[in-house]
């Protein structure tokens, strides 16, 4: 059994992405496995939102991709809120000295998936206002720290989503 771990990116989504990536994460449906977060209020969608965008500001960081969204789905052996609960803040902990990041866990749904927890990060560094580039390096580090959480293989995919201009 291996961990799946999907990173989303979306290069045209702007800080409206932003704020209905907060609003998601605290939607509710986690409340019963769980959330959190590093670096800003993860108990108020509206006050991480500011918060995040403050840093952006700050490093004048508003036209770039606003955030990196990863899901990290648990397999069948391990697919129970108990553990989820337990792995969410350890693995959301890789990014808390640089980004300001909340979790939150979604229940499996049987009609499709196990426990997984979604991540979102400000893509803008506290440090020094660089970027999360979601590039192999980047991604790898945070996969092998997932390993090291679970114990267990991991597969990764990547979802870019961007505006088909045809369609709007």
């Amino acid at each position: 059994m291996a961990v799946l771990i999907k990173v989303i990116r979306d290069s045209d989504g702007g800080l409206k992405y932003l704020r209905n990536m907060c609003n998601y994460i605290r939607d509710g449906r986690e409340q019963e496995c769980g959330y959190g977060g590093y670096g800003l209020n993860p108990y108020d969608a509206g006050a991480a939102y500011s918060q995040m965008e403050q840093v952006k500001r700050y490093y004048g960081q508003t036209s770039t991709n606003p955030l990196v969204h990863f899901v990290v789905s648990f397999d069948g052996a391990t697919d129970n809120a108990a553990y989820a609960s337990q792995a969410a803040p350890l693995i959301a902990a890789y990014f808390k000295d640089n980004y300001q990041v909340m979790w939150g866990i979604h229940p499996s749904d049987p009609d499709s998936s196990h426990h997984h927890m979604h991540i979102l990060l400000n893509s803008v560094n506290l440090m020094n206002g660089t970027l999360f580039h979601s590039g192999p390096y980047e991604v790898n580090g945070f996969c092998n720290h997932v390993k090291t959480i679970t114990g267990m293989p991991y597969r990764v995919v990547y979802d870019s989503k961007k505006k088909d201009d045809d369609k709007e």
